[in-house]
């Protein structure tokens, strides 16, 4: 080689002819040596956490977009991921804490939600989700969908409660429709 710009050349042609083959070994590497490279993003992190975090507030409105394209996009790797982190030791803490937080939100409420209003309920919707109008079956059961939250002081009564299926019962999270 007799410059830079040749050698460039080369370099460039060699990673298009060999891409598949690189690809593998790189992944190969990364593999075998997972605990450095771990201490390397951990150590890489903790220089550089004022940027990123200077970066974040100065494009928080296009990281928000991006992150919400990417969840549309891929609804089948955030599910997988989803699961995978309720069954490590911090996915459990944090479903944990969600759960205390709602069982202390749901003592300050009003909580005259009898079973048989929430039968009736559901015979008044006719076994159907409020939202989607799907039939519940054994196999998609029914939910108690607040209408005003309970994290924006809904309550627990039969006035504030509609059947929904899970699917759109998380859809709706604690927003209020109207």
């Amino acid at each position: 080689m007799r410059d830079k710009k040749e050698y460039l050349e080369y370099q460039k042609l060699y990673y298009q002819t060999h891409k598949e083959k690189l690809k593998e070994y790189s992944e190969q590497y990364r593999q075998e040596h997972k605990e450095h490279y771990k201490e390397y993003d951990k150590q890489y992190n903790l220089k550089h956490s004022e940027n990123k975090k200077q970066w974040y507030l100065d494009h928080k409105k296009q990281y928000k977009q991006w992150n919400k394209q990417y969840r549309l996009d891929h609804p089948e790797q955030i599910k997988q991921y989803s699961k995978q982190y309720r069954q490590t030791p911090e996915g459990k803490a944090t479903r944990q804490r969600e759960k205390t937080k709602r069982r202390a939100n749901e003592k300050e409420i009003i909580n005259t939600l009898t079973t048989q209003e929430w039968e009736d309920i559901l015979k008044k919707y006719k076994f159907r989700c409020a939202y989607c109008g799907k039939e519940f079956t054994l196999f998609d059961r029914e939910t108690k969908d607040h209408i005003i939250p309970i994290s924006k002081g809904g309550d627990n009564t039969k006035e504030n409660i509609v059947p929904a299926c899970r699917s759109c019962n998380s859809k709706k999270g604690n927003k209020i429709l109207k």
